[in-house]
């Protein structure tokens, strides 16, 4: 039947997400498992985000709001920028395949460095477009100057995820912008910024502030990562209102549910609950650093909520043998990185637990 497919699917690999919690259980019999592979938020949503999305499910016979109108005045309020520069969708990868579908053309080049989130790629595919991708530099971040050299008048797109996923890591602020200004103007820069809240670095300018200053910048954000709200897929990104013209065009009718829309919307009246999320997030940052140091492995610095391990051999048996122990990382041999896995910061308990267990199987 594939006579049948548009043939750009041909050219897809299925995205493949960390191992999930049931299959493990599944598979190995287990009943207790820490998941450390998907970046999630080990303390769930807000419990305002929590009781704001029960309270909407008895609404459920009727379609969401289409516009998002409240979330957006909310956004546009805890950013600083006009309501009407932002788009709401079901999660920051739906954003990121209606940016492809709103202004790639066959034969367009979009440029992004590898490895980074696999989405960039398949989407410009599946558009008839030509990925183009250059190695991260040195540092395990986006090679700006690289990204500057390969764009021509075929270029329509350009990615930078910062933090990147898998490394964590971020561009120098002042780099960016001296990226950003350097940028032709017939090219659109998509700024990935999933993890961007949790920078920790005084003064670091994010995408939004570019948007606001007129740039050709699109930036991507979600609910999922900082605010727990995983399951309930809502993205949101930040652009000029004639960039949003095509992307609200080809954006499904109600891409988002009330209860979704509602936890969102509860998520961003907590801060208290945000600002907890940040403090322990580093906190588990530093002991898993240090701890992961202690046992011999290198790590790189990481500004979100993970961190890229280099265990300087194979993963795959070390990441069986901690999945056999109810632990479950992401090993990196798909982003290209065969010795490597990537480790999300989970509560106190969960890290612990995760280095006496690596601890444990080293020795074994």
């Amino acid at each position: 039947m594939e006579h049948l497919w548009n043939q750009n699917v041909k050219k897809l690999t299925p995205y493949v997400p960390g191992k999930p919690i049931e299959d493990v259980q599944k598979e190995l019999g287990l009943t207790e498992i820490i998941k450390l592979a998907s970046n999630e938020n080990p303390y769930g949503p807000s419990p305002k985000a929590i009781a704001a999305a029960q309270e909407a499910a008895s609404m459920n016979q009727l379609y969401p709001e289409p516009s998002n109108r409240e979330l957006r005045e909310k956004l546009g309020m805890e950013y600083g920028i006009d309501s009407e520069q932002i788009v709401v969708s079901n999660g920051a990868d739906n954003i990121l395949l209606l940016i492809s579908q709103a202004f790639l053309n066959p034969g367009d080049e979009v440029i992004f460095c590898s490895p980074t989130f696999s989405v960039y790629k398949s989407t410009t595919l599946l558009m008839g477009g030509v990925p183009i991708e250059i190695p991260l530099n040195d540092q395990y971040q986006f090679d700006l100057d690289g990204i500057l050299e390969k764009i021509n008048e075929k270029t329509k797109l350009v990615y930078v995820c910062n933090p990147n996923n898998p490394t964590g890591t971020v561009v120098d602020s002042d780099e960016l912008e001296s990226f950003i200004k350097k940028v032709p103007d017939h090219v659109i820069l998509v700024l990935d910024e999933a993890y961007a809240e949790f920078i920790s670095i005084e003064n670091y300018k994010m995408g939004v502030q570019y948007v606001k200053e007129g740039y050709n910048i699109i930036s991507v954000h979600t609910f999922s990562k900082l605010y727990g709200l995983a399951a309930a897929r809502v993205g949101f990104a930040f652009a000029s209102k004639e960039l949003l013209k095509p992307i609200l065009a080809v954006r499904e009718p109600f891409p988002v549910t009330r209860m979704s829309d509602a936890a969102a919307i509860a998520s961003l009246e907590d801060p208290e609950y945000r600002d907890f999320i940040l403090t322990e997030n580093r906190k588990g940052l530093d002991y898993l650093s240090d701890e992961l140091e202690k046992l011999g492995f290198s790590t790189i610095e990481s500004y979100a909520n993970f961190l890229l391990v280099d265990t300087g051999k194979e993963i795959e048996p070390l990441y069986q043998d901690l999945m056999k122990q109810g632990i479950i990382v992401r090993p990196c041999t798909s982003f290209g990185y065969p010795n490597h896995f990537r480790v999300t910061v989970g509560t106190p308990e969960q890290n612990q637990k995760f280095i006496e267990v690596l601890r444990k199987v080293l020795e074994n």
